[in-house]
C-alpha cells in the first residue's frame, strides 16, 4: 500500500472507534503501533494534520474532537478522477489538483454528520531538514571567524527583502518553514565567503562547528501526512457492500494470476495465488495495518479483503506489475487486466474500511 493509504486506513478506523466511543482512550496503543502521531503532540515524527479552509493545521484528534456527534461517520469514498477521469479535478484549486497527482491513494477521506459532508484528500509531506530558527542562525554566523563577510553578504542577498530593518531582525522574525528557503540561499554563499578545495584555506574547528551546526533535525527523514480540504461536493458513494468487493476481487485475481501462469511468469502466479488465500485465511496480526483493524473491532470478512487488497496492491516503480511489457493482442490484455485488478483494489480497500463505520 501507498504511505496515504496506510493513512487513510488509521484515520478510518481509529476515527470511527472514537466517534462511536468518545471516551476511548487508545490513541497511544495505535500511534505506537503505527509509529505515527495523531495528536498535536507525541513522540513520533511522522504525523497526520487535517487542513482547513485558511491552510491553517490541526492534529487529527483535535479535528474528530469537534466534530463528534452520535451520527459522525468517517469513510473512505472514489475521488473525482475515478468518476469522471479527466473532468472534475480541473475545476479544483491547484493545491488540490497537485494532490490529486502526487498521492491519489484510495480517494477522499469523507467525514458526515448526516446533515454535511466534507471531503479530504491526502499528501504526502516532507517535514524540515532543519529545525534552525532566525535568532540561532544569526547568532551562529557571528560566531564564525568571518563574521563580517558573512553579513554584508548576507545584507546583500536579502536586499529587497529587509525593507530597512538589520539582517538580525529580519531573519529573527522568519517562521521555521520560512527558515528552509533561507537556509538554502545560506548554503550558496558559502562558497563566496568561505570556499573549500583547492587553494582555500580550511581551518578545521570551524568545519567541526559547521557541521555540528548544521546536523538535519531528528525527523527530518520521515514523512508526515497532510489531508487537504476539496469543498463539500457531491456525496460520493462509498462501496460498503464487502461480499461483492470480494467477489470482484477474486475475480480480477484469477484472471491475472491465469494471465501470469500461461505466460511463465512462475513468481506473479504464486503472487496472485497467495493474494487469493488471504480472502479466506484467519488474519493473523502479523501486519501492522491488520493488527489495527483487529484491534478496533473491524469484522473478519472485511479484515480478509484489506489483507488480500494489500497485497495485491502490486502497481509501482521498477520491478512492479505494471514495469513489465508484452506485445500484440497480450498488451492489450494485460493492460485491461491490470486496470480491472487496480480498480478491484480499490474498491474492495474502500468497503473493508468503511465496515468500521457501521
Amino acid at each position: 500500500m501507498r504511505p496515504t493509504d496506510v493513512c487513510t486506513t488509521v484515520l478510518v478506523t481509529t476515527g470511527n472507534r472514537a466517534l462511536r466511543e468518545p471516551g476511548w482512550g487508545g490513541w497511544e496503543d495505535v500511534e505506537a503501533l503505527m509509529s505515527l502521531s495523531l495528536r498535536a503532540s507525541g513522540r513520533f515524527h511522522s504525523r497526520v494534520w487535517m487542513a482547513d479552509e485558511r491552510g491553517e493545521r490541526l492534529s487529527f484528534q483535535e479535528w474528530l474532537g469537534a466534530r463528534a456527534s452520535p451520527e459522525a461517520r468517517l469513510g473512505c469514498a472514489p475521488g473525482p478522477w475515478e468518476l469522471e477521469p479527466g473532468g472534475d479535478s480541473k475545476e479544483l484549486p491547484a493545491h488540490v489538483r497537485e494532490a490529486f497527482q502526487g498521492a491519489g491513494g484510495l480517494g477522499l477521506l469523507r467525514f458526515t454528520d448526516g446533515r454535511r459532508v466534507e471531503h479530504f484528500m491526502p499528501r504526502e509531506v516532507r517535514p524540515r531538514l532543519y529545525d534552525i530558527t532566525g535568532a540561532r542562525l544569526y547568532g551562529f554566523l557571528r560566531g564564525r571567524k568571518r563574521a563580517e563577510a558573512w553579513e554584508a553578504a548576507l545584507t546583500r542577498e536579502f536586499g529587497p527583502e529587509l525593507r530597512g530593518r538589520s539582517l538580525r531582525t529580519f531573519l529573527e522574525s522568519r517562521t521555521l518553514d520560512e527558515m528552509e528557503e533561507l537556509l538554502q540561499r545560506f548554503m550558496l554563499l558559502s562558497a563566496e565567503v568561505e570556499p573549500v578545495g583547492e587553494g582555500s584555506e580550511v581551518d578545521p574547528d570551524e568545519t567541526v562547528k559547521w557541521n555540528a551546526f548544521f546536523t538535519p533535525s531528528p525527523g527530518a527523514s520521515s514523512l508526515s501526512f497532510e489531508y487537504v480540504p476539496t469543498g463539500p461536493g457531491e456525496v460520493a458513494a462509498a462501496e460498503r457492500d464487502v461480499g461483492a468487493c470480494r467477489g470482484g476481487l477474486a475475480s480480477a485475481l484469477e484472471a491475472v494470476r491465469e494471465f501470469s501462469e500461461r505466460h511463465e511468469l512462475r513468481y506473479w502466479s504464486k503472487h496472485f495465488r497467495r493474494c487469493l488465500l488471504r480472502l479466506s485465511l484467519e488474519p493473523q496480526p502479523l501486519e501492522d495495518v491488520q493488527e489495527l483493524l483487529q484491534l478496533v473491532g473491524v469484522p473478519v470478512p472485511a479484515v480478509q479483503l484489506v489483507n488480500a487488497a494489500m497485497a495485491s496492491e502490486v502497481f509501482g516503480g521498477m520491478g512492479s506489475w505494471n514495469d513489465l511489457a508484452f506485445d500484440g493482442p497480450d498488451a492489450e490484455e494485460y493492460q485491461r487486466l491490470s486496470n480491472r485488478l487496480l480498480l478491484a483494489v480499490k474498491a474492495a480497500l474502500r468497503a473493508g474500511l468503511n465496515s468500521s463505520a457501521t
